[in-house]
């Protein structure tokens, strides 16, 4: 699987307080968590990334489809405290 930048996502990022190279740690960690993502208004639907970065960031790093197998970044968030718990949840299954 191959990952390339959406244009756009500095801003993104720089908004969300996350690093480039947090994103590349979340997508590559041993331990990551692949769901499927619906945006609640528009019914898009996008493969999210949950995983923690190697300094043990909780992060959600979401992607569009591309061909093939490959995909683009376009998102990275932090974690909701709900989401970290049942983030935690999973991870206590692994």
């Amino acid at each position: 699987m191959a990952y390339e930048w959406w244009y756009g996502i500095s801003t993104v990022l720089a908004l969300a307080g996350i690093e480039r190279h947090e994103v590349i740690e979340v997508l590559y960690a041993d331990h990551r968590w692949p769901r499927r993502g619906v945006d609640p208004i528009t019914g898009v639907s996008a493969l999210t990334i949950w995983s923690r970065t190697d300094d043990g960031r909780p992060l959600i790093v979401t992607l569009r489809a591309l061909d093939g197998s490959d995909h683009q970044i376009v998102a990275a968030q932090p974690m909701t405290p709900d989401q970290l718990q049942e983030f935690r949840k999973w991870e206590m299954t692994r």
